[in-house]
């Protein structure tokens, strides 16, 4: 006859033990899984790093109003400018990882920066978690009046008879290459002036003080019907239908160049996966709204609908593709 030996003391104790703190955890974990569930249930900040006054401000300030409608929490717009959007992005990648702090980023922050600083105070990749892609941004060429030039080809001849003579102006990483490789397809020898603005910028086009830049469609094209500087043409493939009157660069005497920028949202490492995913439809939601798709066209801008793994592979192809551009065009890290 065989006994059966007595469980130790200890053994039972450790099963209560595991039982409690199975129960503590889910006690712990409900809160939290609800609250993903439920997000957003405070307000949310979306940090920009461009000033404001554009048509990427306007273009997320349209964004966050309807998203605030959706899910009838508050959506605000938090511009801080600097750096081609380091400061921003450093702010943000500091920021607590629970979807309450958005960051507007773009082919600048995400991609060139890479390139054209030898050291960025954030990881583009290791500190975010792409939610998805917003919209593309064609970018145009925009000359003060005071050149007394109508098309691309006349300021590439006016610019090509006196070298060093005239400048250029950027107010974001898309405006620098932009230019750049406009003056390398073109052949051009100009002196760069870096702006943090747009607007401070366009002060200087209208009064002569700055020859020519590349900005945002929306921006330039507005600045432009208002008189204050010309646009010669723009840096999508096609003429843009609000602006039919406005030459693509490619059939204005550039045939190879052709250029546009992106914007997307991202938050913190580690936002929990639901959060993220809630943000990102919640997103798309409004992108795909017919409204959305009118009020961005009149702003020079396509929508551009996504999710967190298109954004990903956005970053990583458009990393390579910025490198081989400000490479090509000659450009040094800061």
């Amino acid at each position: 006859m065989y006994l059966h030996a007595r469980k130790p003391w200890y053994t039972k104790l450790a099963r209560k033990a595991v039982a409690l703190l199975s129960v503590a955890l889910s006690v712990t974990m409900a809160p939290q899984a609800s609250a993903q569930e439920n997000y957003p249930e405070r307000l949310v900040r979306i940090v920009v790093p461009f000033g404001a006054g554009n048509s990427y401000d306007h273009t997320v300030r349209y964004i966050a109003e309807q998203l605030q409608k959706l899910t009838s929490q508050s959506f605000i717009v938090e511009p801080k400018q600097g750096a081609i959007g380091n400061i921003a992005a450093a702010h943000v990648a500091r920021s607590p990882a629970d979807g309450y702090t958005v960051f507007l980023a773009a082919n600048s922050t995400h991609a060139a920066n890479t390139h054209l600083f030898k050291e960025l105070p954030f990881d583009p990749v290791a500190d975010f978690e792409p939610v998805t892609t917003l919209v593309k941004v064609p970018q145009v060429l925009v000359v003060s009046p005071t050149l007394g030039v109508s098309s691309v080809q006349e300021l590439i001849d006016l610019v090509k008879k006196n070298p060093g003579k005239y400048n250029y102006g950027s107010s974001s990483a898309t405006g620098r290459v932009a230019a750049e490789s406009f003056n390398q397809m073109a052949g051009l020898n100009a002196v760069h002036v870096g702006y943090k603005t747009t607007a401070q910028a366009v002060v200087d086009l209208a009064s002569g003080q700055l020859h020519y830049m590349f900005t945002d469609a929306g921006a330039g094209i507005t600045h432009a019907r208002n008189g204050k500087v010309q646009a010669l043409g723009v840096t999508s493939g096609n003429r843009l239908d609000a602006a039919a009157d406005i030459p693509a660069i490619k059939e204005a005497g550039l045939p190879d160049y052709e250029f546009v920028a992106w914007l997307g949202f991202a938050v913190p490492a580690n936002t929990p996966a639901t959060v993220v995913q809630k943000l990102s439809d919640l997103t798309n939601q409004v992108l795909k709204m017919p409204e959305t798709e009118k009020f961005l066209a009149d702003l020079y801008i396509q929508t551009y609908p996504g999710n967190p793994e298109s954004l990903r592979q956005l970053i990583a192809s458009d990393t390579k593709r910025w490198g081989e551009l400000i490479k090509a065009a000659g450009i040094e890290p800061q």
